[in-house]
């Protein structure tokens, strides 16, 4: 007897990996069905059959999990990040003349030994990205490539209210019509029961605490497919390095050691669900100004329904030492007890 998706998915399952899910194995049957028919020859069904999956849904629900598990499974498959794949397209593209043949020369080149390209994390938001997005889902038609993407956004979401977005629309219109569009709707979030199962503030700073905080940022999010992100602050931006389309990994240094204020904060919580905050120091006199915007920075989080995770010098209770500012981090300390410690009980 064959080895199927099935199988691999509830070997996950059997080693306390996951909980099995009926939605979850529902997708992956409706995948393997779409590829099987992918892969067909017959002459009168390939001119029906999809090109594709388009799996959309909330944060949490699996499908970066479940896409990657097929991929891994087809063995002809091949899992890129969206703003990856758009950074090395970009570059190669804006450093010739002839942007269309180059385009198709690099999309070859990458997809070269695949038959499944997973794109993951498809988001638009930039009208350069928008343009460009058809043509290379097209070319990747055109060389017989199986596309499996994952978004937060249903196809009509995407790039709203977006710069000329009217000549995005045929871009919407070719999924609809040419992929099979599946919403992940799951009453678990997943992301979620991660933290609630974690320890979620780590103090002191040490080796073990250190392993502790990287061990469970990398259960959140595929260390492989990292990615950078710019966020609009005032007139200008701040460049996280380390993150993915809804979870960012900073220093506390990086994040309160520079001149951001109320909106900025906000527009950060407003990008990213989770934040992982490493090395933040005891707060004593010298440390004022960046103790503000802590404050700051979790009062936005808080109010936006983000959560973090902290590795710090010192526990909650004693860890900002400022007597002027001992009053407002009262308000901080409780919010932290509350994003942190007892969603953990």
């Amino acid at each position: 007897m064959s080895f199927s998706i099935l199988d691999h998915y509830n070997g996950f399952v059997s080693n306390n990996f996951i909980k099995k899910d009926i939605k979850q194995t529902n997708l992956l049957n409706k995948i393997s069905s779409v590829w099987d028919q992918f892969n067909k020859n017959n002459l009168f069904f390939s001119k029906k059959k999809k090109v594709g999956v388009y799996v959309y849904g909330s944060v949490g629900t699996g499908k970066t999990f479940l896409l990657s598990l097929f991929s891994q499974y087809s063995k002809v498959g091949k899992k890129v990040h969206f703003n990856h794949l758009m950074n090395k397209i970009h570059d190669t593209i804006n450093s010739n003349d002839n942007k269309n043949k180059k385009l198709e020369l690099f999309i070859k080149e990458f997809c070269k030994d695949i038959k499944i390209l997973f794109i993951d994390e498809l988001h638009i938001f930039n009208i350069v990205d928008a343009l460009l997005i058809k043509k290379i889902f097209l070319i990747l038609e055109e060389n017989n490539i199986f596309v499996m993407t994952s978004s937060n956004f249903q196809p009509n979401d995407l790039y709203k209210n977006g710069l000329q977005r009217a000549d995005f629309l045929p871009f919407i219109k070719h999924l609809k019509e040419n992929y099979d569009v599946i919403n992940v709707s799951s009453e678990t979030d997943y992301r979620r029961i991660t933290l609630n199962q974690s320890k979620t503030y780590f103090t002191p700073i040490n080796r073990d605490t250190e392993e502790e905080f990287n061990s469970l940022f990398d259960k959140l999010v595929d260390a492989n497919n990292l990615t950078s992100k710019k966020i609009a602050i005032k007139s200008r931006e701040i460049h996280f390095t380390k993150c993915s389309a809804n979870v960012a990994y900073c220093t506390f240094d990086f994040i309160c050691n520079t001149n951001l204020a109320h909106e900025d904060y906000t527009n950060i919580a407003k990008e990213f669900n989770l934040i992982f905050i490493t090395k933040v120091p005891k707060m004593t006199n010298d440390l004022a100004d960046q103790c503000r915007r802590f404050i700051s920075l979790i009062d936005m989080l808080y109010e936006n329904k983000c959560s973090v995770v902290i590795l710090a010098e010192n526990p909650i209770s004693s860890l900002c030492q400022i007597t002027n500012l001992s009053k407002d981090f009262e308000r901080t300390a409780s919010r932290l007890y509350e994003m942190t410690i007892i969603q953990t009980l």
